[in-house]
Formats: structure tokens, C-alpha cells, sequence
């Protein structure tokens, strides 16, 4: 019987932990990428243009949506089971690789275009696929599997739509 006072061994939160890491870390090699065939900026005016509407930086949407949903899952993690962390896991390799949304065929001509031109995209890359291995796989039955990344969906829907508590300093 699991002791109340402890809390359950969820090795894949620590996996997401280093994902999202990864994944900043990437968008970061990105970012310094693509900014040399775009006008000069500040980090504050490369931000708001990635964040808003700017059509020329909108190709990163995919990328920094994720990281944004695997932080604020992070953020409620008592109640993040393994099926959704492979499916998490899942949702990254497609992003990266192909396969997934046809939203994010944009960021997947970019990134590979890059990665092509410099080695900085291709090494991030490659760490963030190797912090995958630390996530649970995604189910054998293919009807568990797509449960699990209809729950992952929710959970991003709900997050995005739910509103943010202000942190208590």
C-alpha cells in the first residue's frame, strides 16, 4: 500500500521537466538562427512579433505553444498520468519530425531548413529527441493511444482557456 506521506514515483514529470528545458533551448538556437536574416531587434520586439500576429515569426507558434503547455501542465502535475506524458512525448517527436498537425507544417519546413544550415539547430534538436527516451511510450492499442492524446488536448485546451492566478511574492 503506497505510504500517504510520499509522493507517487512519477519519473516521466522529471522527463517533462527536461523536455520543456530542451525545448527552450531549442527555440533559443532558433531564434538566434533566424534572426540573422531578419532586421535587427530587441529581445522584447522579437518576443511580442513571436507572440502576436507578426506573419514573418508566426512559423514559431507550434514550438512556443508547446513549451507553454507543458509548462503550465508541469504546473498541475499531481493529476498528469504517464499515458499523457508519452502522448506529450508523441506530440514533440511529430512536431520535429513530421506527422503531425497540418498547422504545423510551417515550423517543420523552417526548423529543417535550419538545422540543414546550422549545426547549433541540429545539435538542440538532437537533445531534445534524446530527453524523449526518458518518457513512458505511448500505448501498444492504438485505441488507448489516441484517448491519451485526446486527454493531452483537453488538458491544453483547458489551460489555455482557464484564467491565470497571480503568483503571491
Amino acid at each position: 500500500m503506497p505510504d500517504p506521506e510520499k509522493p507517487e514515483a512519477r519519473p516521466w514529470i522529471e522527463g517533462l521537466r527536461a523536455a520543456s528545458a530542451a525545448l527552450q533551448e531549442l527555440l533559443g538556437v532558433l531564434l538566434r538562427a533566424e534572426s540573422q536574416f531578419m532586421p535587427p531587434a530587441s529581445p522584447l520586439e522579437r518576443l511580442h512579433r513571436i507572440a502576436g500576429d507578426d506573419p514573418e515569426w508566426a512559423w514559431l507558434q507550434p514550438l512556443y505553444r508547446l513549451i507553454a503547455d507543458i509548462d503550465h501542465a508541469l504546473g498541475h502535475e499531481s493529476d498528469l498520468p504517464a499515458s499523457e506524458a508519452a502522448a506529450v512525448g508523441a506530440h514533440i517527436r511529430e512536431l520535429l519530425s513530421g506527422g503531425g498537425a497540418g498547422s504545423e507544417e510551417a515550423f517543420l519546413a523552417h526548423h529543417r531548413a535550419l538545422m540543414q544550415s546550422d549545426p547549433a539547430v541540429a545539435m538542440a534538436h538532437s537533445a531534445v529527441l534524446r530527453t524523449l527516451q526518458a518518457l513512458p511510450a505511448e500505448a501498444m492499442d492504438q485505441i488507448e493511444r489516441l484517448h491519451a492524446r485526446d486527454q493531452w488536448n483537453e488538458r491544453r485546451r483547458f489551460l489555455r482557456a482557464a484564467p491565470r492566478e497571480p503568483k503571491n511574492s
